[in-house]
């Protein structure tokens, strides 16, 4: 039996969301009547549908991001559903709001769990730190959960690409082969306190140390949104190059400090502080000039298949969504779940416990260029890959940026996270 249809959110310019419960037990083991006739099912899973959840934030501090992220998502399984869906079921989606607070999260994760298979996405630092040990301890897959390395410690948790210590290891691996700096240099990293930052700072360290390079850390908080001090600390210093692991307000103001004192030296982000207003900002003219961003997915402008086949799909659904690295991003991940459903159905296990094997079977994917590099999830505690995109902004490009190049350097192959 199932119970009423959830409420639906109101996400704008967002494709209604479908919301459906299942009572099945999450323990189950009986037959569910799947596409062959003879699947195990569980908890979110009935003979007609299976019901993934998304956890994210909707009223909070990236409301903006997790908006879009969220109807990328229901246009990807508007448009699955209407191929056939996955195992003989449509796939529904049940969006909750936990407004980036940890105990509200908790709270939403342990009414959501008995009722879905998987959660599509679970956004935010704090938050996956609060909710996937449940998440684990319920051998429930997670998705969409960002690139910190602290993820791989949960064999049920999936990182879409790879982690931001080794996008860091590869940006000092790029600032050496391709920026010319050379032994006794100095790098600057400035970057957020916690999984975020400090796992962009380790990966700098790693590589630095093999090139002979000095790392000048400058720590900072989301709270920090004038880096003038900062910048006038990394001139002082003589810098030859910054990474930069925080947002994009610390981006506007990092990049157009040394833009006006005259430090002309590469900036390298990662993708969370990347949005394509900061060229109509006054630092736009330093961005230009001087900024690359490190990712595991493609920018929206990418030319390559998986990229323009995610913009077509969520344009279809949404004709004035954003234009941002989201949107592949979110689509490619939609993708990484897909696969561990048509894997578990394929081994007549679609209960928790099988989706989360059929996800560790995933090995040597292809995602048309979505995620750099081919993705294997077959080692828990390995990242996927260790393979990134390197891109330029552009401002004549929707997103604001344009992919240059994959990396994946000595130092990148070597970081581990033992």
């Amino acid at each position: 039996m199932k119970h009423p249809t959830r409420t639906a959110l109101a996400l704008a310019g967002c494709v209604t969301v479908l919301a459906a419960c299942s009572t099945e037990d999450p323990n189950a083991s009986g037959g569910g009547g799947g596409a062959d006739g003879d699947v195990r099912t569980g908890s979110g899973v009935t003979d007609d549908t299976i019901t993934v959840g998304i956890l994210t934030d909707l009223s909070g501090p990236f409301s903006a991001t997790a908006s879009t992220q969220a109807a990328v998502m229901q246009a990807y399984w508007q448009q699955a559903n209407a191929d056939g869906g996955v195992c003989g079921r449509t796939v529904e989606v049940d969006v909750q709001d936990h407004g980036y607070d940890p105990q509200r999260a908790v709270s939403l994760y342990r009414s959501m769990a008995p009722e879905v298979a998987a959660f599509q996405q679970i956004l935010g630092s704090p938050i996956n730190a609060a909710v996937n040990p449940l998440a684990l301890e319920d051998d429930l897959y997670v998705g969409g959960v960002g690139w910190a390395s602290v993820s791989l410690d949960f064999p049920n948790v999936q990182v879409p690409g790879t982690t931001y210590s080794v996008e860091a290891a590869n940006a000092i691996d790029y600032l050496v082969d391709e920026q010319g700096l050379a032994e006794g240099d100095k790098v600057g990293v400035v970057y957020f306190v916690g999984d975020y930052g400090s796992d962009s700072l380790a990966g700098a360290r790693h590589a630095a140390e093999d090139h002979g390079l000095e790392i000048v850390p400058q720590e900072i908080t989301p709270r920090d949104t004038d880096l003038s001090a900062q910048a006038s600390a990394l001139q002082q210093e003589g810098v030859s190059a910054v990474i930069l692991a925080a947002a994009p307000a610390q981006v506007a103001s990092l990049a157009g400090v040394l833009g006006a004192q005259g430090t002309d030296v590469p900036i390298i982000g990662h993708a969370p502080e990347w949005t394509g207003s900061l060229l109509e900002t006054p630092a736009g003219p330093t961005l230009l000039d001087n900024f690359y961003l490190v990712s595991s997915s493609a920018p929206y402008s990418a030319d390559v298949p998986g990229a323009q086949q995610a913009v077509e799909g969520y344009r279809a659904a949404d004709p004035d969504g954003a234009e941002s690295w989201e949107v592949p991003l979110a689509w490619g991940e939609a993708i990484l779940l897909r696969t561990a459903l048509e894997n578990a159905c394929e081994a007549g296990d679609l209960t928790p416990g099988g989706i989360v094997a059929g996800m560790q079977e995933t090995t040597d994917l292809d995602t048309d260029g979505l995620f750099a590099g081919t993705l294997d999830y077959g080692e828990p505690g390995e990242p996927p890959t260790r393979t990134v995109y390197l891109s330029r902004p552009d401002d004549t490009l929707p997103g604001g940026m344009r992919l240059e190049t994959t990396l994946e350097g000595p130092n990148a192959q070597s970081y581990s996270f033992d």
